[in-house]
């Protein structure tokens, strides 16, 4: 992730956080991590691991999807793709820098 994309997650994991009413030393300790770990996620310093970002939404009630894309998980079928159906994935970063992410083939 670049740093952009880092402090927009530690944007949300820190307003899901506030809005759980859950402390940052609650979160530590429950996680096994220093304060000064999850206080680094918030401010985009450093990113939890994959794990650690499941067990953040669930605590918190979350989407593990919004708290990284600040958007809900939409589910898209082959035969969407097929037909052309979807549009590229766009984050509101993206959206407000007027870019988006296009899928390349393996």
């Amino acid at each position: 992730m670049n740093t952009d994309s880092n402090k927009l997650l530690g944007s949300r994991l820190k307003r899901a956080r506030v809005a759980a009413k859950l402390s940052q030393d609650f979160m530590a300790h429950t996680l096994g991590v220093t304060r000064q770990a999850v206080s680094k996620w918030e401010t985009g310093a450093s990113c939890p691991t994959a794990r650690q970002l499941g067990e953040l939404a669930t605590m918190y009630c979350a989407c593990a999807h919004s708290l990284l894309f600040g958007e809900p998980f939409k589910q898209v079928t082959a035969q969407d793709l097929m037909r052309g159906q979807c549009r590229p994935v766009r984050s509101q970063q993206e959206r407000e820098n007027g870019r988006e992410r296009v899928a390349r083939p393996d």
